[in-house]
C-alpha cells in the first residue's frame, strides 16, 4: 500500500513537472481564446533559412522558403484541439491547387510520442520535428499553435498566434493569395537549388 501510494504521488509530482517544464518553453492559448480565420499581416522583411528536419515517420525534408509559397504551423499533440486543428488544416490542403503553398506541420516533441499521434490520425500532411530549434531560430514560437506564411521570397505574409478556423473562406484566399504576393523589386532575388541527389526533398 505504502509503494502504491508513494508511486502515485511521484506520478503527480511528474506530471506538473512537465506542465511547467512546458509552460516555461511555450505560452499556451488561452481557454478562451477560439478560432480565427487566417489574416495577411502585409509583406514583413524577407526570412532566410535552408533546414533540414527529420519528418514522422521516417525521411527528411528540406525547408526553405525559395521553393515557393510555404506555411508553417507550429502544432503539438498536447495542445487544447490539436486532433482538430491539424486534421482540418489536413482536409484544407488537400482541396488547395497542387504546387500552390507548400505545408510544414512542426513539433518540437520526442518522436514515438508524436508519431504515435500521428499515426492514429492518418495524416496526409508532413509532420516535422524541430528538436534543436533549426526552424524556430529563423521562425519563432513564442506560444503554440504558432502560424508563419511566407511568400516564394521569404517575405512574411500572415504571423499569427493561436487556433486557425482552417475552413474559413478568408483563409483559403489568403493562402490562394501568396504565390502572386511579392513586390515587383523581389523578382531579382536568388532562388536556391538542390545540390546533389542525397539532398532532401525541399517543401
Amino acid at each position: 500500500m505504502i509503494r502504491l501510494r508513494l508511486a502515485a504521488v511521484l506520478l503527480v509530482i511528474g506530471i506538473l513537472g512537465l506542465v511547467l517544464w512546458r509552460a516555461e518553453l511555450f505560452t499556451v492559448a488561452r481557454p478562451g481564446d477560439g478560432p480565427r480565420p487566417l489574416a495577411r499581416t502585409g509583406h514583413g522583411p524577407p526570412r532566410e533559412f535552408d533546414v533540414s528536419l527529420p519528418m514522422v515517420p521516417i525521411g527528411i525534408a528540406r525547408l526553405t522558403p525559395a521553393e515557393g509559397p510555404l506555411l508553417v504551423h507550429y502544432w503539438a499533440p498536447w495542445e487544447r484541439n490539436s486532433r482538430a486543428q491539424v486534421t482540418a488544416l489536413d482536409s484544407l490542403f488537400t482541396t488547395l491547387p497542387e504546387g500552390s503553398v507548400r505545408l510544414a506541420i512542426v513539433t518540437f516533441d520526442p518522436f514515438p510520442s508524436v508519431a504515435r499521434y500521428v499515426g492514429r490520425l492518418r495524416l496526409r500532411s508532413t509532420v516535422m520535428l524541430d528538436l534543436r530549434r533549426e526552424l524556430q531560430a529563423a521562425l519563432p514560437c513564442p506560444s503554440i499553435p504558432y502560424t508563419w506564411l511566407l511568400d516564394e521570397r521569404g517575405h512574411v505574409l500572415a504571423e499569427q498566434p493561436g487556433e486557425i478556423d482552417w475552413l474559413a473562406p478568408a483563409t483559403r484566399a489568403v493562402l490562394l493569395n501568396a504565390r502572386h504576393s511579392a513586390a515587383p523589386s523581389d523578382s531579382t532575388a536568388p532562388t536556391a537549388a538542390l545540390i546533389g541527389s542525397k539532398r532532401p526533398r525541399p517543401l
